[in-house]
């Protein structure tokens, strides 16, 4: 007894004390109380298994060093008393500091405000209409200067004090525009102080330090998305995110931001760039708009261009190329997206146009020239994508069409407040009353993110420690927070090889006719049927099923709830004998026997999991009959006469037959059966939509197709009538192993077998439905924001996953909303190729590896079709790994 006491008095003075009730484990806890070190808890604490204890260490430590400057007493008590509570400091803290430290420990007060600093300013432009209200010139002029040059809201407030705007006054107009502003946008006027928890600054864009291509860079945005933003973020701005080097991390983080979304309207300056649909942009606001005009008047009338990291001087604008600057003033703004690469650098040869004849050379240093300047403004690889801006220069020759007849975007601008996930309600009849989009509580990925993901959720985080391979899982609780964190196996992203090839991680090529991809180390491939020609050589065409395979449909269901057409093509997927079972898994009742207690209904609930590892892939839910129905969330089932029931618990109070989870559908007939791209019979086509599946054919399924690369009419049997094309001559594609073509963006996925048991190893496979080809499908739509287009797919016999985008609610559609679901089928397949954030956060999509864009032109008959390739996925794949 008394060593220990001894021990314990020991590191009585050591900061990490005040952590000691955080470690899970008893053999931690005890370890934290007798050490007075860090170096102590190695044999008997580990990091991955105690997040929030070292997270509490490294505060404390931090706070230690900044604490260590006091000069009295008082001000040392006040300072670790920031440090020392796991919540966020008080205002009254906060003060104690201020009054303590301000006279004698300077260095002290600077350090508490570096760590209690408010969030950073994403967009301060968007803030410019605020300074027109300032009553002085001083003010109106400082504002706008402010705006430009300061990254973080406490600077700008404490600038435009400075700067004579005087105190933030709630009658004042210029601080009633900002604060108005800020409650809805979080913007420069909200002097909330940062929480420094385990979600750090911004997760998300954690993802995006893996892509520095230098060490130092590296390591500033870890630092910086991390904890130490306040320390890190000028250095970082400075050093990395201004050069070129640098383009694929600048990239990233945009991607978080900013992603690019279709279509541009409504602007006042910028008209140029108005009416543009399909073409992807940025940042089409009308606050942009105004900045690009600020830019334009600022260069007029300074006589120098103000770029990142450069400061040149031109000859007057109004007069030389004025529509070209104009131009470069929208595009900076307004920030249009090359559409294979979401590339935002202007071309070289507009560079080179513009400073060859608008530059003031005589007031240039020495040395510089037209082609050194572009060189940090534009790809130097003229085959690099970029954005010309000569179609800029003439208003859009598309003629202007009601947005409710033609494409809408509800969900752009944030409607929704910002701790909501906006999702677009695409059930939506013609002519009838109906909400374009709703609000549902969501998480936000960090302090400063802009990244939400809706409750319930998981997502993936990488370890603050910034080792590569190394991330946690976390989940979006019901109070909107991220919570429930487990550590995932670390792995290594080593690379491939393939005899004495060796093929880096995040690439992909080819084994004969399929495409593969490298993933930390692993292996996969689409399992095409290559065809053998007379001369002994591959023909790229792939005619035939997998491992040559039959033609037969006998279909057999198997363990991870997929149906296949045969069991030939089953053992061909990878299934043993016992894992799959005749007969299509439609006609299997996973509630016979009954799984479930006796206070609980069992209730189908089909899915397909994406894993075998856990054998169990619940094909059911058991519902609580004793618990009032009130009880439960919202989450809308239809019935077999389709009505609408809140939840399942009122469908089985009411005694009806469940057609399909989800709201009931408007867009759909109800008639059936059907059979469905995926191989399965549907109760109806509205069924099948509710499991995002397309219909191949009406009637039960009864053949599968032959697999080929011309979008045509592939099963033999008589029986099959395939339906009309939306639009003859539309881009689309057969879907493999379906009969019939279809019209729509179309898309093919690789995943990391190895990449998703990892997951379900580290939450002890409690999260089987977040890993599923469902869950994928629904994570995919939120990412596309055209209503009038709706995400399908499915599993194929090919084991990779097929992606389809098609036109919705509107029979049939217009060529303008095809185009635009084309469009973002190919957005889709640049995130998953691109490996942003969005894809790399959310578990359901993190095991994509490599996409491929598949839709081609469609004949409805089986003749005269040329045998296209899919170029346009080619080109994309080719550009991503060739700038990446």
């Amino acid at each position: 007894m008394n060593e220990t006491l001894e021990e314990i008095s020991r590191g009585e003075s050591w900061s990490g004390r005040a952590c000691c009730p955080l470690p899970q484990s008893e053999k931690c806890q005890h370890a934290c109380v007798t050490a007075a070190t860090r170096q102590d808890l190695v044999q008997s604490c580990r990091q991955s298994d105690e997040l929030a204890f070292f997270t509490c260490l490294d505060r404390q430590e931090i706070g230690e060093e900044c604490c260590g400057n006091a000069k009295t007493a008082e001000c040392h008590q006040a300072c670790r008393a920031i440090f020392r509570s796991q919540l966020t400091p008080s205002q009254e803290a906060r003060s104690a500091v201020t009054e303590s430290c301000s006279d004698q420990s300077p260095k002290v007060l600077q350090c508490v405000k570096n760590f209690t600093r408010v969030t950073p300013t994403t967009n301060p432009h968007k803030y410019l209409h605020c300074c027109d209200k300032a009553g002085k010139t001083q003010c109106r002029d400082s504002c706008r200067r402010i705006l430009r040059i300061k990254t973080t809201g406490q600077e700008i407030v404490d600038s435009l004090q400075e700067g004579g705007c005087g105190p933030p006054l709630p009658h004042d107009k210029l601080w009633q525009c900002f604060l108005q502003s800020s409650e809805s946008a979080s913007g420069p006027a909200t002097v909330e102080v940062s929480r420094i928890d385990r979600m750090g600054m911004d997760s998300a864009k954690l993802h995006c330090c893996s892509k520095a291509e230098s060490p130092t860079c590296r390591r500033l945005c870890l630092k910086t998305f991390s904890n130490e933003w306040t320390r890190s973020w000028d250095e970082f701005d400075r050093e990395c995110l201004s050069k070129l080097s640098e383009d694929s991390l600048f990239h990233c983080i945009d991607e978080v931001e900013e992603p690019c979304e279709l279509g541009c309207e409504g602007l006042s300056y910028c008209t140029n760039f108005n009416n543009r649909p399909t073409e992807l942009f940025r940042s089409c606001t009308r606050q942009a708009d105004d900045a690009a005009r600020y830019d334009v008047a600022l260069w007029q009338q300074q006589g120098y261009l103000g770029l990142p990291g450069l400061q040149l001087p031109v000859r007057n604008i109004s007069r030389c190329s004025p529509n070209m600057w104009k131009a470069v003033a929208c595009a900076l703004q307004i920030k249009p997206c090359h559409r294979h690469t979401h590339a935002n650098r202007i071309c070289r040869e507009d560079c080179y146009e513009l400073l060859s004849q608008c530059m003031d050379w005589s007031h240039m240093p020495a040395g510089q020239n037209a082609a050194s300047l572009c060189s940090r403004l534009s790809p130097e690889n003229s085959d690099m994508p970029c954005i010309s801006l000569h179609p800029f220069l003439e208003p859009s020759d598309n003629p202007y069409m009601q947005p409710q007849d033609e494409v809408t975007s509800p969900c752009k601008g944030d409607p929704c407040n910002n701790s909501e996930v906006c999702s677009v309600n695409r059930n939506c009849a013609p002519g009838r009353p109906c909400p374009p989009y709703h609000c549902s509580p969501g998480c936000k990925l960090g302090e400063v993110s802009q990244y939400l993901v809706p409750q319930g959720s998981y997502v993936r985080i990488p370890l603050a420690a910034g080792q590569k391979g190394c991330l946690k899982i976390c989940q979006c609780s019901a109070q909107g927070v991220v919570e429930h964190c487990q550590p995932m196996p670390c792995y290594p992203l080593d690379s491939c090889w393939l005899g004495n090839r060796k093929i880096e991680h995040g690439m992909w090529f080819y084994i004969d006719c399929n495409i593969c991809s490298c993933y930390a180390g692993e292996i996969t491939c689409r399992k095409k049927q290559c065809e053998v020609t007379s001369l002994g050589g591959l023909d790229p065409a792939y005619t035939s099923l997998p491992c040559n395979c039959p033609p037969h449909h006998v279909p057999v269901c198997g363990r991870n709830g997929n149906t296949y057409p045969s069991s030939c093509l089953a053992r061909c997927a990878g299934l043993k004998d016992a894992d799959f079972e005749f007969g299509s898994c439609s006609d299997k009742d996973p509630c016979d026997p009954n799984p479930c207690s006796d206070d609980k209904q069992c209730v189908p609930t089909r899915k397909v999991c994406l894993s075998m590892v856990h054998k169990s892939c619940p094909q059911y839910q058991c519902v609580d009959i004793n618990t009032p129905c009130t009880n439960m969330l919202h989450d809308p089932v239809c019935d077999t006469d389709g009505q609408e029931h809140p939840n399942i618990c009122y469908l089985i109070r009411y005694r009806k037959t469940l057609a399909y989870t989800g709201p009931c559908l408007v867009n759909c007939e109800g008639n059936g059966p059907v059979c469905g791209i995926d191989g399965e019979t549907y109760l109806s086509d509205c069924a099948a939509y509710a499991n995002q599946v397309s219909v191949d054919y009406w009637g039960p399924c009864m053949a599968v197709g032959s697999i080929g690369d011309q979008a045509r009419p592939q099963c033999s049997d008589s029986a099959v009538k395939c339906l009309p094309l939306a639009r003859p001559g539309c881009l689309g594609v057969t879907p493999p192993g379906a009969c019939c073509p279809v019209c729509g963006g179309s898309l093919r996925l690789l995943y990391s077998q190895k990449q998703v048991d990892r997951a379900l190893y580290a939450l002890r496979g409690n999260a089987v439905s977040a890993l599923t080809v469902g869950a994928v499908l629904q994570a995919l739509e939120r990412q596309v924001q055209v209503a009038e287009c709706v995400v399908h797919g499915y599993l194929t016999v090919e084991m990779d996953l097929f992606v389809l985008v098609q036109a919705v609610g509107r029979n049939p559609p217009s060529e303008l909303q095809m185009e635009a679901c084309e469009r973002e089928a190919e957005k889709l397949a640049n995130l998953v190729q691109g490996a942003s954030p969005r894809i790399l956060s959310e578990l359901s999509l993190s095991s994509l590896t490599t996409a491929t864009v598949v839709h081609i032109p469609v004949r409805s008959s089986a003749g005269s079709v040329l045998p296209v390739y899919s170029i346009l996925g080619v080109v994309l794949v080719c550009l991503r790994f060739a700038f990446s």
